[in-house]
């Protein structure tokens, strides 16, 4: 028996990790356990709290009446463990089942997180899966987990559920608690929610990083940056040039919610001294999507078009990441609010596809509109978002009206959404048309 893996195991109690801060993803009702079940893998960057996600399910299984001697926890992403492969799985699941013979038999509730360590975890995730009588939980850093490779591997025998970092929703839980997070807000509230939404847009979502003092704040969450450049972009894919793979992923964090020029990019970096080109630049951006680091969003017409030359926006995986890595005032807070209105546009539309937030661009006089959710396959636009730090003076507000107005009349919508970060709420009717200005703090609740 290998001790360590025994002592992982026999050493796991969850009174360590409590309290847990409940996480809104849902992983729907647990499977019971077959042979043959389906797979539940929840994916995304590192530190973003997958581990959490883990515990607060194995805590709900726990309480549906399941002894803890039938739910196994182990987490592969042990130096110790080094190299991670198929017979270090088979040895945890021995282990398991020699210590809780029970679990054999009646079935078990397996957890096992960051699999991803594991060389061949697909080969042997499906043999686990054919031959154990379990409900099988998996987490991954998405750079070697991605739902493309999950599909793959299991041909439809697995689910992935992408967790991004805290919502604001989750942030002011985790935050205070006692606040009210319903409909209704007295001015106290409503004051105090205003406050934690300006920390929110600079502290962001990552668990860890929540009221830390700003300097190991920026700290830790610029060592998660570099972490995953290493681990994700650099060692997984053999690249001989880190020192472009760091500076290109601090350069595409500084353009969070901007037009990212790949080729003005390359003129930068060689200004720099670093030698690059505009095809390792592009593989580089593909490599830090696949690790969650940030999404490109293509225009609502270009979504789904093959090697399109159209610049795409790109948006960071929290706009506190952004801030913390981008250059001094490069993400300044216009840039941070239309960020955190992607991410929760990207939650809110969860099981669509890929492509369902996209931005618009009116075909009459070429206004944009920073959001347009809808199915991009058919060309269906179901909803609206402008964002704007505030519409007090009149020439702005001018400005993004009309390009709602435009955008409205073009797709045949009749209701459009104005998120503002300073402002009241209000109202504008043209017809049988309406655009609804919100609050930031607001409208990140309403979900």
């Amino acid at each position: 028996m290998n001790e360590l893996i025994a002592e992982q195991i026999r050493g796991f109690d969850i009174a360590d990790y409590l309290p847990i801060h409940e996480r809104m993803l849902d992983l729907g009702d647990p499977l019971p356990p077959r042979r043959g079940n389906l797979v539940k893998v929840v994916v995304g960057m590192r530190c973003s709290g997958k581990s959490y996600r883990l515990f607060q399910e194995m805590l709900r299984v726990h309480e549906s009446g399941v002894p803890w001697d039938r739910i196994c926890y182990f987490n592969f992403e042990d130096d110790r463990l080094d190299p991670v492969t198929p017979a270090i799985g088979d040895e945890v699941l021995e282990t398991f089942y020699s210590t809780c013979p029970s679990a054999l038999e009646e079935g078990a509730y397996l957890f096992l997180d960051e699999l991803q360590e594991m060389d061949g975890w697909g080969a042997w995730l499906r043999r686990v899966v054919d031959t154990t009588k379990a409900t099988i939980y998996v987490s991954g850093s998405s750079s070697k987990m991605l739902s493309q490779e999950i599909s793959t591997e299991f041909r439809g025998r697995a689910i992935d559920f992408e967790l991004l970092p805290l919502s604001f929703r989750e942030y002011v839980g985790a935050k205070e608690p006692g606040l009210s997070l319903g409909p209704a807000h007295s001015t106290l509230e409503r004051l105090s929610l205003r406050r934690l939404f300006d920390a929110y847009l600079e502290e962001g979502g990552f668990p860890a990083a929540l009221g830390l003092p700003t300097a190991q704040r920026v700290s830790l969450l610029q060592g998660y940056v570099q972490r995953v450049v290493v681990r994700d972009v650099v060692d997984r894919h053999a690249l001989a040039r880190p020192r472009v793979a760091s500076v290109f992923a601090r350069r595409v964090l500084g353009t969070n919610a901007k037009t990212l020029s790949v080729r003005r990019a390359e003129g930068d970096l060689r200004a720099l001294g670093l030698p690059t080109s505009r095809a390792l630049l592009a593989t580089l951006l593909d490599y830090l999507e696949q690790a969650y680091l940030v999404f490109r969003v293509q225009e609502f017409s270009y979504a789904l078009a093959e090697g399109t030359r159209k610049p795409p926006k790109v948006y960071a995986i929290d706009p506190g990441l952004a801030l913390a890595n981008g250059r001094a005032n490069s993400n300044e807070l216009g840039q941070r609010l239309e960020d955190a209105v992607y991410l929760e546009l990207r939650r809110r539309n969860v099981g669509t596809r890929a492509e369902s937030v996209s931005s618009f661009v009116t075909r009459g006089h070429g206004y944009e509109v920073d959001f347009v959710v809808g199915d991009v396959m058919f060309q269906d636009a179901l909803e609206l978002v402008q964002v704007s730090v505030g519409v007090e003076d009149e020439t702005t507000r001018t400005r993004e009206l009309r390009a709602l107005w435009e955008a409205l009349e073009e797709t045949g919508l009749e209701e459009a959404t104005l998120v503002v970060a300073g402002g009241d709420e209000a109202s504008y009717v043209q017809g049988n048309r309406r655009i609804r200005q919100v609050p930031a703090w607001k409208w990140f609740l309403e979900a």
